[in-house]
């Protein structure tokens, strides 16, 4: 396993530099002027060479590659060209909010598949089984957004449960954990509805092929009990592509954020994406993607290690 991960984090910076090139050469490809659009279209010719020329973006495009590359090697994602600021301080300040609400929407997403999937795999065809079927259905529908304004409609207006907005505010947390804690709930509810209906589905579908696997047959008749059979045979084999999608969804959260950052007011990089992407500020766009495909690999890496602790014949 050792030698695996080796290789694994030697591999990653080769991934990198294709993840950084495809991001490079996106956001080059896309129509618009990013001067123009930064300065408007009545500047003068003078203001726009040198704003080209600070950025860098009156170099030929495999320069402007090699001189990003170089900044990256140091720890310097570049400045955004909209907000004047370096995008490192732009992560340092946005990317722990997105780490948090990514974080509790997975944990939501977690502690409801895993019973809802048993329980739908272990009452398949009963009214249970299409219940839980058809959240799963609901959940794949219906945009996270629109659930999100469900949700405010119901516990933030009528019933004036929990607060529309306080993401980001770390000193509330010194003085009030629940203060800190409450305006996460419906955000990470809305958040995490589509990895639950993803993960259910998922996890039914393959504890139902375990179940019929002759090993578990073998179980029965020797009268294990069926809790056991269950959780310590059935289940661990049964959450190996479990484990695989949710390393793929937490990855997923940390870019899906756009319209429940914008609807809760929350200062992540989901809105910083956005903003970038309109405005054509390209240092922002490359340093935020590049950083997201970083929590992609970490997030696999780790799928891996659990892979050997769910099913110790797996090696590598």
């Amino acid at each position: 396993m050792f030698s695996y991960l080796l290789r694994r984090v030697v591999q990653v910076p080769l991934v990198l530099v294709v993840v950084s090139l495809a991001i490079f050469a996106i956001t080059r490809a896309t129509p618009g002027d990013p001067v123009q659009i930064m300065l408007g279209m009545e500047t003068s010719p003078g203001a726009a060479e040198a704003m080209k020329k600070e950025f860098n973006l009156d170099r030929p495009l495999p320069v402007q590659y090699l001189l990003w590359m170089g900044q990256v090697l140091q720890g310097d994602f570049g400045r955004s060209m909209r907000l004047n600021q370096p995008v490192t301080a732009l992560l340092r300040e946005r990317l722990p909010v997105s780490l948090q609400l990514a974080a509790a929407a997975m944990v939501i997403a977690l502690i409801v598949s895993i019973p809802l999937g048993i329980v739908a795999a272990l009452r398949r065809g009963t009214w249970l089984d299409h219940v839980f079927t058809g959240f799963t259905v609901l959940g794949f529908a219906l945009p996270n957004f629109a659930l999100a304004l469900i949700l405010i409609y119901i516990f933030s207006i009528k019933l004036a449960w929990l607060p529309i907005t306080g993401i980001g505010s770390s000193e509330i947390a010194m003085k009030d954990w629940w203060a800190y804690f409450s305006p996460f709930i419906v955000p990470a509810i809305a958040l995490g509805i589509h990895p639950v209906a993803v993960l259910t589905r998922l996890l039914r579908s393959s504890l139902i092929d375990v179940l019929s696997q002759d090993y578990l047959r073998t179980a029965r008749a020797k009268g294990l009990m069926p809790s056991t059979i269950i959780i310590v045979h059935a289940l661990k084999n049964a959450m190996i592509p479990f484990v695989t999608m949710a390393a793929i969804q937490s990855g997923h959260l940390i870019g899906a954020q756009v319209a429940i950052e914008y609807i809760f007011a929350i200062p992540g990089l989901g809105s910083a994406m956005l903003n970038a992407v309109v405005n054509r500020d390209f240092p922002v766009v490359q340093g935020v993607t590049l950083v997201i495909a970083m929590f992609f690999i970490a997030a696999n890496i780790a799928a891996d290690v659990m892979y050997s602790l769910l099913d110790p014949r797996i090696r590598y």
